[in-house]
């Protein structure tokens, strides 16, 4: 992290704040549970959101929806990490045969045909808040720009971007604006900035962390003026005030300003994230989410610790952020459980949250799961 960088210094201060609140609700849990007789580990689960079994099969499925199964593809890369070198090649060929699964096309091209169109302004919305270690990795970057160019989009109209110049820059994202070329840019770049037409206002928050004590969070103009569609690609993380960084923070989080109201206890990011989604820039705008995980973190998120990071080699991919975010917290619940750790599925409400806002799924009987091996 970078000394005036005080964006991540706020994420880091509320995140220890949220951890300390969390142990002392996790002991007055553990002493109430234990004064009404509830013991044993069915008395420790119950009190768990639904979401939280997933692993043993007990999520509870919303009956609310129907309809064809949403496609959702698991890519697993055997061969993507040679000790600590990433075989781009490999990568590269992942996606390719994720993105056939997804479509049931012949070939990536036209693959990508079914996402985007040569008219279409493509935005790339990305997560650098890792640095070089914990940020979406160039290759998938690189993979979806050829993607898209080659279903006929021309490289001037991409957007690659994310909230703030100083984490594009510190994970490897130099800023660029030339004319022919794929754009980088940030919501803080000069000339973007947010629209103070197009707002998220809401008072579910915590008043001593607003903004200039605003109401309200303004959304990016790349979301508003800039672009027609939205490819979400997250990392798979850990986050310690909304339990995962997924496929819904990401995008929600990244587009507006003032967000930091939102952090710490009691709201943990929920509703905001759902309802911020829910703004036609954003819901009617994301075509396709892939969640970069080749490496992943299962603890001390949002920012990187080696500690905490380990070379997962995986995406998933589908057109649903909620189920990739089921997906996402699936995985680090069963890493954490692996480290010894707790589930940190009762800070992750904001995934059922979304689905019932009609954002998407959050069980696994309503997509279509399908599996590759590279």
């Amino acid at each position: 992290m970078k000394p005036y960088d005080s964006v991540t210094a706020n994420i880091i201060a509320d995140s220890q704040e949220t951890e300390q609140h969390q142990d002392a609700l996790d002991r007055r849990q553990f002493l109430t549970r234990l004064a009404a007789g509830v013991g044993g580990i069915s008395g420790a689960l119950s009190t768990l959101p639904a979401i939280a079994q997933l692993s043993s099969g007990h999520l509870h499925p919303d009956t609310t929806q129907s309809g064809p199964l949403t496609p959702v593809v698991e890519a697993i890369g055997k061969e993507v990490w040679d000790g600590d070198r990433l075989n781009e090649d490999a990568v590269s060929e992942l996606i390719d045969q994720a993105m056939m699964k997804l479509t049931g096309r012949a070939s990536a091209k036209e693959a990508w045909r079914d996402i985007v169109l040569p008219d279409d302004v493509v935005g790339i919305k990305i997560n650098p808040l890792g640095g070089p270690e914990l940020s979406t990795h160039s290759i998938i970057v690189d993979k979806i720009v050829e993607g898209v160019y080659g279903a006929g989009v021309l490289k001037k109209q991409i957007v690659i971007w994310d909230r703030f110049e100083d984490h594009l820059l510190n994970a490897g994202y130099p800023i660029r604006q030339e004319d022919g070329e794929a754009r980088t840019i940030a919501s803080d770049t000069e000339g973007i900035g947010y629209d103070d037409e197009v707002f998220y206002e809401s008072e579910k928050d915590s008043v001593a962390r607003r903004e200039n004590e605003s109401t309200r969070s303004r959304y990016s103009r790349i979301v508003t003026q800039e672009v027609d569609v939205l490819i979400n690609v997250p990392v798979l993380k850990h986050h310690a005030m909304a339990g995962v960084s997924g496929c819904l923070k990401n995008l929600a989080f990244g587009s507006v300003d003032n967000t930091r109201r939102f952090h710490g206890k009691p709201i943990y990011c929920n509703p905001s994230i759902g309802e911020i989604l829910e703004h036609k820039v954003l819901k009617e705008k994301l075509v396709l989410n892939i969640v970069d995980g080749l490496v992943a973190s299962f603890d001390k998120g949002p920012t990187y610790h080696a500690e905490s990071a380990w070379k997962y080699g995986g995406l998933f991919i589908s057109t649903d952020p909620v189920i990739l975010d089921v997906l996402v917290l699936q995985t680090i619940n069963q890493k954490r459980e692996e480290m010894e750790l707790d589930s940190i599925s009762k800070l992750a409400n904001h995934v059922n949250t979304a689905s019932s806002l009609g954002l998407g799924t959050n069980t696994l009987d309503q997509v279509d799961l399908q599996k590759v091996e590279v």
